[in-house]
């Protein structure tokens, strides 16, 4: 009787050992993605220019791409890249469902961090990106090719002070290219200049100026103070309102 219990036992031990890996095997369920559909724009000539950054520049349409395996949600991702460059160094511009409307800014900021010149006729190429997670593998669409002109998104702020008579229509200007809040420029400060005071201001006016100390700045702020006579380079960040002066 022993000896058939324990076989029992050894039987049962087995079942319940195959169950559970069964069990696990059930719930492995992977997912994959088909193959990309058709990219389309509704123009390969986009007009760009900075007065119309927030308008449509064009319109990218797409078939859903397919997901095989357990329901997955599928990112999109417009890639950009130079023609010719097999998408080697892409920028990104973030898409969603099975159209995007790209605004003239995002796309000029796109084609402006690949290098293109200004105001020069370039030809880029633009395809989509579908994944599901992180580090898997992506499909891809079809490249369109884009005409494009891109322009100067440069901002600017104004340094008024006591060595140009206080001035911000005819101040000297630090430039942002990109339009991102960090400015850089060099200024002169003559030598029969005795008061060393300015302010940042951020339209050639004096609706909105920083003052500060100590790299900080602050729209409450005092004047800010440059060390002396001479040239210096000048660096402002409106994102964490700080600033540098260093003598050239």
């Amino acid at each position: 009787m022993k000896k058939i219990f324990f076989s029992l036992m050894a039987a049962g031990s087995v079942m319940l050992l195959m169950l559970a890996s069964c069990k696990k095997d059930e719930t492995k369920v992977y997912s994959s993605l088909g193959n990309a559909g058709n990219l389309t724009a509704s123009t390969t000539t986009p007009a760009l220019s900075k007065p119309t950054a927030e308008n449509t520049a064009v319109t990218f349409n797409w078939p859903a791409t397919p997901v095989s395996g357990s329901a997955g949600n599928v990112t999109y991702t417009l890639q950009v890249d130079k023609k010719g460059n097999n998408f080697k160094l892409p920028r990104e511009i973030a898409a969603a469902g099975t159209t995007t409307a790209v605004k003239v800014g995002d796309l000029n900021k796109a084609l402006l961090n690949l290098g293109l010149v200004i105001d020069a006729q370039a030809q880029v190429e633009v395809r989509l990106k579908s994944s599901i997670a992180p580090n898997t593998d992506a499909a891809y669409s079809n490249a369109v090719t884009l005409t494009v002109i891109p322009y100067s998104a440069a901002g600017f702020v104004y340094l008024p002070g006591a060595y140009q008579g206080w001035s911000p229509a005819t101040a000297p200007k630090l430039e942002s290219p990109l339009d991102n809040k960090v400015y850089d420029g060099v200024v002169t400060v003559p030598s029969t200049v005795t008061n060393f005071e300015f302010k940042v201001a951020t339209k050639p006016n004096w609706d909105e100026s920083f003052g500060g100390a100590s790299g900080q700045l602050s729209a409450s702020g005092a004047n800010l103070v440059f060390p002396g006579t001479g040239t210096f380079k000048l660096h402002v960040d409106l994102n964490s309102f700080t600033y540098t002066i260093t003598k050239q």
